[in-house]
């Protein structure tokens, strides 16, 4: 007797879910290089952030343990949308002469911004390099980004976001960092929305 052939099987249930729930705590987001002579800075402050963040026991994808500078910008969109599907929550790093490329729509710290703000996840905007003295709220925020994108500006109004001001002195960052793994754990495992799917 022959056996028949039922063709091949799609996902269980069980796969389904381990698709769309979240693999990685955060994605940290920065300015990979600057035109003020400062080229490492935010890839250095994104560094530190996830080696803190690891040591607290949270999973953290960065592009710079995925990527190269070799990488082209078609493979850092894609794998940049992939991680960012997988992701509970967002860091984002700002410091001063990060947005001056803003007003180019192909930015890709842009697009960064724009896919983070208009998904349903929590987004927190760490700036660095300003007077800790200097919180921002996020009026404050679409204020000063009014000046390089109306369109981020816009979605910094329309959703919540939390910001903070941080330092290099370790313990400052440490005592930050904490705060935020407390707060985005009591809300509990994220899955993957619909709308954050780019």
């Amino acid at each position: 007797m022959a056996a028949s052939y039922e063709g091949p099987k799609g996902p269980n249930r069980e796969q389904c879910v381990q698709v769309t729930q979240a693999t990685f705590d955060c994605i940290i987001f920065y300015r990979w290089y600057t035109r003020d002579g400062k080229r490492e800075r935010g890839r250095a402050m994104a560094r530190l952030i996830a080696a803190i963040l690891e040591a607290l026991g949270v999973t953290v994808w960065l592009d710079q343990h995925q990527m190269s500078r070799d990488t082209t910008r078609d493979q850092v969109l894609d794998g940049i949308s992939k991680a960012f599907q997988r992701v509970r929550y967002v860091i984002i790093l700002a410091a001063p002469g990060d947005w001056d490329r803003f007003v180019n729509r192909d930015d890709i710290h842009h697009w960064e911004w724009e896919i983070s703000l208009k998904s349903g996840k929590p987004v927190w905007v760490l700036q660095h390099e300003v007077c800790p003295e200097i919180g921002l709220r996020p009026v404050d925020l679409a204020d000063e980004l009014s000046f390089f994108s109306n369109l981020l500006a816009d979605l910094v109004l329309k959703r919540s976001i939390q910001i903070r001001t941080i330092t290099t002195l370790v313990e400052d960052l440490y005592v930050t960092l904490v705060d935020i793994c407390s707060i985005t754990q009591r809300k509990g495992r994220i899955t993957v929305q619909p709308n954050d799917v780019l």
